[in-house]
């Protein structure tokens, strides 16, 4: 015969009103006819005695526990990880792509302003989108050299805002130019800062991590080989919008600081979530390097990069 019977009885009524039947503890004991705390001592002995067991179903495309440990060793918000093998970078632009595409359409609310830089992973986010609450959109740079049109930020602002129905700030000019007055004079053109003037009010910031060294960097690609050369020279390993940045975290110097229409490191610090979205070996040291400086709040990347990131 079963030891304690009514127990073992009362405690598997209880437990499936309480997690099936979604009744509170208070109902089950009227229902019952026994105390409150004794209901509560009841589901506990189900769940000690095995008689209420739980089956947790990780998600098929994404491994948590990866996420988990990332997030607590860098002090990040959130962290996703797409599961699988090591990977390249080339790989991964769609997949990750659309993991992006997904978290923007499940945080990003009605009313808010979201910064949108470039690049191949932001263009396969943008593509991927098929809904979006209603954002305006702000473009946080110009246009760097050697882009093709799906990756220009200009036509992701487009993209997004056709997607959300919410107000486009685009800037139809460069990201650098050689002469910095010229660079003065374009931030003072009215549309341009009209969109840089929006940069006060992002609440969210999409951006790709670009890499130096291995280069996989759409802004390193694009700069002039003198600029490119210097950057290498003084230590970038990393790029966030226009900010570089070396393997310590800190940002380095650059000709962008008087020559650039970008988004400025100090105001990326006043924006409340910054995304930032990358993955691949290549970019394994590169999304370290961001990590250590605190560039960004919600990380999404693949297995492999978490792997190293976690050594």
């Amino acid at each position: 015969m079963p030891r304690r019977p009514l127990q073992r009885v009362q405690a598997a009524l209880a437990a499936r009103r309480y997690f099936l039947g979604q009744q509170t503890k208070s109902q089950i004991a009227d229902e019952l006819g026994v105390s409150r705390f004794k209901v509560a001592r009841l589901i506990d002995a189900a769940i000690e005695q095995k008689i209420v067991q739980f089956i947790i179903t990780e998600p098929d495309d994404l491994n948590a526990e990866l996420g988990e440990a990332v997030r607590n060793k860098y002090g990040l918000r959130a962290v996703l990880v797409l599961d699988g093998p090591d990977m390249s970078t080339s790989d991964l632009t769609t997949p990750l792509g659309n993991l992006a595409a997904s978290l923007l359409d499940e945080t990003l609310q009605d009313g808010q302003t979201l910064g949108i830089a470039w690049g191949r992973t932001l263009a396969a986010m943008a593509k991927a989108l098929v809904h979006l609450p209603k954002v305006d959109v702000v473009q946080v740079a110009g246009t760097p050299g050697g882009l093709e049109i799906s990756q220009n930020p200009v036509e992701l602002v487009r993209r997004l805002t056709s997607v959300g129905g919410g107000r486009a700030y685009p800037i139809y000019g460069p990201m650098w130019t050689e002469d910095p007055t010229l660079a003065q004079r374009l931030r003072q053109e009215p549309a341009v800062a009209a969109a840089m003037e929006k940069y006060a009010d992002i609440d969210v910031l999409a951006v790709g991590i670009g890499s130096w060294d291995p280069a996989e960097s759409c802004l390193c690609s694009g700069f002039p080989a003198d600029w490119r050369r210097e950057a290498l020279a003084a230590g970038v390993v990393a790029d966030v919008c226009g900010s570089l940045i070396g393997s310590d975290g800190q940002e380095i110097p650059s000709r962008l600081d008087e020559q650039g229409l970008t988004i400025t490191s100090e105001q990326l610090e006043h924006i409340p979530e910054i995304i930032g979205i990358g993955g691949g070996l290549q970019k394994a040291e590169a999304i370290a390097a961001v990590l250590r400086g605190n560039w960004v709040d919600v990380l999404v990347t693949d297995a492999g990069v978490a792997r190293r990131l976690l050594i």
